[in-house]
């Protein structure tokens, strides 16, 4: 379910027996949507709704870049063109970063990931992340989901601890739809949006052009994207629901756990928390009450299958000694 292992896959598909069926899209595609460069220059062919952007491709040198945001100003989210980069050594991370002013800015540049590979500079977009996720055939919708974040890990934004099911905002289905239509997008994906709470715009930040971190949200929702997707491989009727449950919450129990520490731990002016974050205290008690409310569901541990939960703990105890 990472990028690393379905780029591996997809990479090796003529290896694999004819026999078996991938369902996913071929390599080159999935590239179109994963390479945030390239999705935002097809953002921008179609006039979707996204971040004001600076590709680092678009410049002869760092210096002319930092010349051109220098004008737009403060602050600035500074990322790489892929989230996980494939290189001769082995796999690299490359994260989110966030420039308050010039310095930070040329401080974050100096990294050796921004020195090597292709980057982007966009505007940092305050609000509400919103996902859309989509099971599509030939750019038609079959199915479709979509979620609120509530808490993410790290608190500034990035993988989903505490999520909620809601109806799909029009403009951020519209936006998705548009997009995976032009590609002829046939499986998975989920689009990935912040609302900009300033003007009301859903705003194209990523796509994941695989299954999702909260894919068991959907599922609990009444959305089985994985069962639905084994239909469609196997040109089976598919199942698919008229409606879903909205008001759902799907809580990754350790890394809303992480969540915690990091806002209790860190200083909250180096963390770039959005402006309307809630307080410490406020942030103990949602995270204690979560373990009794109804409408919260843990997205690991499961009563009838408690396994998965006992191993990632095992895991996280072990990296906490380490």
């Amino acid at each position: 379910m990472t990028d690393v292992t379905l780029t591996e896959v997809l990479l090796k598909r003529r290896d694999f027996p004819e026999s078996l069926l991938i369902p996913f899209v071929d390599y080159d595609t999935y590239m179109q949507v994963t390479d945030k460069i390239n999705l935002f220059r097809i953002g921008k062919d179609l006039n979707l709704p996204i971040p004001i952007s600076f590709l680092s491709t678009d410049f002869e040198n760092t210096e002319n870049l930092i010349e051109m945001v220098r004008k737009f100003g403060f602050p600035l989210v500074v990322k790489p063109s892929f989230s996980k980069i494939r290189t001769k050594k082995g796999w690299m991370n490359a994260g989110v970063h966030y420039a308050n002013d010039e310095k930070g800015l040329r401080k974050i540049l100096s990294h050796d990931v921004f020195q090597s590979f292709p980057y982007l500079i966009q505007e940092k977009i305050e609000g509400p992340g919103v996902g859309i996720f989509l099971l599509m055939k030939n750019g038609e919708v079959i199915a479709k989901f979509s979620h609120k974040r509530i808490r993410e890990k790290p608190p500034s934004g990035g993988v989903s601890v505490l999520c909620e099911s809601i109806e799909p905002p029009e403009d951020a289905l519209h936006a998705s739809v548009k997009l995976l239509a032009k590609l002829h997008w046939t499986g998975v994906a989920m689009v990935e949006f912040k609302i900009d709470r300033e003007k009301n715009i859903a705003r194209l930040l990523e796509v994941n052009a695989r299954f999702w971190g909260s894919l068991q949200l959907a599922i609990s929702s009444g959305v089985d994207f994985p069962y639905m997707l084994f239909q469609l491989a196997n040109g089976e009727k598919i199942e698919k629901p008229d409606r879903y449950t909205i008001g759902l919450k799907s809580r990754w129990e350790l890394g809303d756990l992480d969540h915690l520490f990091i806002r209790l731990l860190k200083n909250p002016s180096k963390s770039n928390l959005p402006s309307n974050h809630p307080a410490r205290l406020t942030l103990i008690k949602d995270f204690l009450f979560d373990f009794f409310r109804p409408e919260v569901r843990n997205e690991i541990f499961q009563a009838k299958d408690p396994g998965p939960f006992f191993h990632e703990m095992k895991e996280y105890v072990n990296n906490l000694f380490h």
